[in-house]
């Protein structure tokens, strides 16, 4: 197997586990809350901390790729979430409990990025990869809060662990990789290639920012409170991990749905009709009651999140493949949101109610559909 493939595959695996630690920090967010003493803001602040951290990965990636060359960038950074992840099961002290919150957020944020703009060079930006590439992200997801409530039968320390183990392959997969010429080349000594930061100058970028601050502002928001939301509207433990796992089911079978779709729909149409969706559905499940209404609404929001993030990734390609700081500047964009939201959805909800907090995330949906409907009308749009 080239180099070049074993790349591909090593950032296939990178999504899948990003997949796992993203849901793997809600779902233990309600031991954590108890073993470290957490209240409902402090815990978003500490969902807000791994998004922190998430949004410096951006800016570290970019430049310790470009200068310092991109193997160093894959090994060292994708070593911090598990050592973070191990961090997290250390003593009751709250300064490490945050630490390694914001390590694993850069760990995760740097694979992120690094590995979706590799796919975005070796493929040449395919949609059709994208979406694949995102669906792996999707199995993860799905895996996780599974894994974690099977092993929290011992302890949820066990859970955590086996997270830092998944992580450790990772790592050792771009070890095993001697050759990144063709990511050095894009960056170094491709003639098309551009250092600078001139693309936010391009309207196209600014509204595939906003797009992408707005969506993780949701996911980020939705996905670190979802187990807490359900114990509040008095479901068992074992069913708010369901519906995480629920969630993500969905998104898989979203994603490859609009992987399909995209090769008779135009993207900024499938955007828009997903925004829209994915506002309403939530919306609903605002408003759901009971065991069968929450399931159905949770089903639906995951559907209409599902394509979203690979089509915006997707749309990103342009400028990404030709700006070497592109793709870090646009995670860093979007984890802006991802930092924010949770914590203004843990303030809402200490001082006015979890209900109250969960509607912050309804309105972020509102803003995406408004900034979907100005994609639209972008005279460059695919």
């Amino acid at each position: 197997m080239t180099d070049d493939r074993k790349l591909y595959w090593s950032c296939f695996y990178s999504f899948f586990y990003c997949g796992i630690v993203m849901i793997t920090i809600g779902s233990a967010l309600p031991d954590l809350r108890e073993y470290y003493g957490l209240t409902a803001s402090s815990s978003g602040a500490l969902l807000s901390c791994y998004s922190l951290g998430n949004l410096a990965s951006g800016i570290i990636t970019g430049f310790l790729s470009l200068y310092l060359g991109q193997k160093f960038a894959a090994v060292i950074l994708s070593s911090l979430v598990w050592a973070g992840m191990l961090m997290l099961t250390g003593g009751h002290v709250v300064a490490l409990l945050f630490g390694a919150c914001f390590i694993v957020g850069v760990g995760r944020g740097s694979l992120i990025t690094f590995s979706q703009r590799t796919i975005n060079i070796l493929t040449g930006g395919s949609t059709r990869t994208t979406g694949l590439l995102h669906a792996t992200f999707a199995v993860g997801a799905i895996i996780s809060p599974l894994m974690f409530s099977a092993l929290r039968v011992i302890s949820w320390k066990a859970g955590i662990i086996l997270v830092a183990v998944l992580g450790v392959m990772a790592t050792l997969s771009f070890i095993a990789i001697k050759d990144y010429s063709r990511l050095e080349g894009s960056d170094k000594s491709g003639g098309n290639s551009d250092r600078s930061l001139s693309f936010f100058r391009d309207s196209g970028f600014i509204v595939i920012a906003c797009l992408m601050f707005l969506y993780l502002c949701c996911e980020f928001a939705l996905n670190g409170w979802i187990v807490t939301y359900m114990t509040h509207k008095n479901m068992p433990l074992s069913f708010s991990h369901l519906m995480a796992s629920l969630l993500w089911v969905v998104m898989l079978l979203g994603r490859l749905f609009c992987v399909w779709l995209a090769k008779y729909v135009r993207q900024r149409v499938i955007l828009l009709a997903l925004s829209a969706g994915s506002a309403l559905s939530f919306g609903l499940m605002l408003m759901a009651e009971g065991a069968p209404g929450i399931s159905l609404t949770v089903a639906l929001t995951g559907f209409f999140m599902s394509g979203i993030s690979p089509i915006i990734y997707g749309s990103s390609a342009p400028y990404t493949n030709k700006y070497p700081l592109a793709m870090g500047m646009l995670f860093t964009i979007g984890c802006t949101g991802g930092t924010i939201m949770p914590l203004i959805t843990g303030v809402i909800a200490e001082n006015w109610g979890f209900d109250g907090g969960m509607s912050a995330i309804l309105a972020g949906f509102m803003m995406l559909l408004v900034f979907a409907v100005i994609n639209m009308k972008r005279r460059d749009a695919d």
